[in-house]
């Protein structure tokens, strides 16, 4: 006697990691259209169109989900910034110059700056957040004045910001124009 198989959801009959990957990137969509107050599991499950149970499969609460989007939005940024690294010539301040462009390049899985604004407001969040760009830019901050390391930081995650709230210029050659002056400025 055989049994009928149910239908293959969205998410359902996938590799895990798939199926995680669909999770995040309906996260992204709740975030980017309601805001972060709106990120529950039950509008994250009807947005990927799947259970809340199987949603609590791989995110167990609200706070994993939270947790493991911004881990997906670090590794996501990791990878822009090597990508950036290895193609810019001049080693003295290339991780500063790609911590400049890495954030405002187009990532087609989710709003980069807006996604980390929203995640950001948790002070655990923060944490994590700060020791990644610790990490990240201390190899090229090292041996710059100490103030202009820090005004250099501030200016691009400044930028990062004005992004993110709709904040600056919305004219996109002038945007172009403040990006190409932060690089500029990121020269070490």
């Amino acid at each position: 006697m055989g049994s009928a198989t149910p239908p293959a959801s969205p998410i359902r009959g996938r590799r895990g990691s798939d199926r995680k990957e669909r999770l995040l990137r309906a996260a992204c969509r709740v975030l980017l259209r309601h805001g972060v107050q709106a990120l529950t599991l039950e509008a994250v499950a009807r947005e990927a169109r799947t259970s809340k149970g199987g949603l609590l499969h791989h995110f167990p609460s609200k706070a994993r989900l939270r947790a493991s989007l911004l881990d997906d939005q670090i590794d996501r940024l990791q990878r822009d910034l090597l990508r950036l690294v290895a193609t810019d010539p001049d080693p003295r301040g290339r991780r500063l110059r790609a911590y400049v462009q890495a954030p405002v390049a187009p990532d087609p899985a989710c709003d980069r700056p807006l996604i980390l604004a929203a995640l950001l407001s948790d002070p655990e969040a923060l944490h994590k957040w700060q020791g990644f760009s610790d990490a990240w830019l201390g190899p090229d901050l090292n041996g710059i004045d100490p103030g202009r390391a820090d005004a250099m930081r501030a200016l691009v995650e400044g930028s990062w910001l004005a992004l993110a709230l709709g904040l600056g210029p919305a004219d996109p050659a002038r945007r172009a124009a403040a990006l190409k002056d932060l690089l500029r400025l990121a020269q070490a």
